[in-house]
């Protein structure tokens, strides 16, 4: 069986990457970041996985995020001695080095990019150097946007394919989603629950624009008479899936990221997410029309969408059957897993062309 080996910040519950393949029967688990290992995955010692992986035993080593501190050439030199210095106060073990030492190895090694933010952070610009692909959640749908003021060079993205090392840096770009956990997936999959509401949300709205104004178009939408289902308040997940799966549409508004847990989690449960129009590059996207329904932010938007769609429930009803059949096919982590590990052997099979 190949090997894998994911290094990444294992001390952090938020941090996403690393989730992606713990269901992944070849994959060995290294911790990065501070603190202690909180989900238990790592078997061996630092020492064991890294012997193994200079002498080549690993087919793939898949980096993830770290807080390994840096120095950030957007910021002066005294506010990088006091983050540097304060970080290494706090965890002092990171001294010895946290992040991944990539001399001595020449496995092929991916990077996986599943922040908030929808540009490379400079302190990932080594892992991208080193990576064949660098997989992004919030890639932007112009490549080279990915890299706007992360580097004196890049003010202008027109830089960027002329400036090296960017110009070899864009094509190993590469989308990816967040997904969603497979135990979660499998049991959304088995609601099977009569529709009773047209549309539902359920969300904080407070000091975000766009979930506001959406707010707004719903309750008019109610006040229209359709059936719309609203909670601003905390719901406990069983009570969230189970409305998920009652409702024709179910409203995804933009998190702090575009791509978020929401969107897969709608679909699984067999429903329609109703989300805005993307501004992203997307891997094997929730499509219009087929297994999503999507809305303009400007004017109206959301509520134009609602009204087009529900005059047809029983296609909505078919679109959620799809969707559902969609995350399950390709969203899943052990999905996304896979998807990482043949996008890397594809490539350099094209590569050695």
């Amino acid at each position: 069986m190949p090997r894998y080996l994911i290094a990444a910040n294992l001390g952090h519950q938020q941090k996403q990457d690393v989730k992606l393949f713990f269901r992944h029967p070849g994959a060995e688990f290294m911790h990065l970041g501070p603190g202690k290992d909180v989900f238990g995955v790592q078997r061996r010692s630092r020492r064991e996985l890294l012997a193994d992986a200079r002498v080549g035993k690993f087919d793939l080593i898949i980096l993830g995020s770290t807080l390994h501190p840096y120095f950030n050439p957007r910021k002066g030199w005294l506010r990088n001695l006091a983050d540097v210095v304060g970080k290494y106060l706090q965890h002092p073990h990171q001294l010895v080095g946290s992040g991944f030492p990539f001399a001595g190895t020449s496995t092929p090694l991916a990077a996986l990019d599943l922040e908030v933010n929808s540009t490379v952070d400079n302190r990932r610009f080594q892992h991208l150097e080193r990576a064949v692909c660098y997989f992004k959640r919030e890639l932007p749908q112009n490549f080279c946007n990915a890299f706007l003021y992360m580097h004196r060079k890049t003010e202008c993205n027109g830089n960027v394919l002329r400036t090296e090392p960017f110009k070899h840096w864009v094509p190993k770009l590469r989308p990816i989603s967040l997904g969603i956990a497979d135990d979660r997936a499998a049991e959304l999959a088995k609601l099977d629950l009569p529709k009773k509401t047209d549309v539902f949300f359920a969300g904080d709205v407070s000091t975000r624009p766009n979930r506001i104004n959406g707010l707004r178009q719903l309750e008019r939408l109610k006040a229209e008479g359709w059936r719309v289902d609203i909670a601003t308040d905390r719901l406990p997940f069983e009570e969230f899936a189970r409305r998920c799966a009652q409702a024709h549409l179910v409203w995804s508004p933009e998190g702090f990221g575009w791509d978020c847990y929401r969107h897969y989690e709608i679909a699984a449960a067999g429903s329609v997410p109703l989300m805005q129009v993307c501004p992203l590059f997307r891997y094997q996207p929730l499509v219009e029309n087929e297994t999503a329904v999507y809305y303009w932010l400007e004017g109206d938007g959301l509520l134009d969408a609602v009204r087009r769609a529900l005059q047809n429930r029983t296609r909505l009803v078919e679109m959620g059957r799809v969707a559902r059949e969609h995350v399950l096919r390709w969203h899943t982590h052990l999905a996304l897993s896979r998807y990482v590990i043949e996008e890397i052997g594809r490539t350099m099979r094209e590569d050695k062309r």
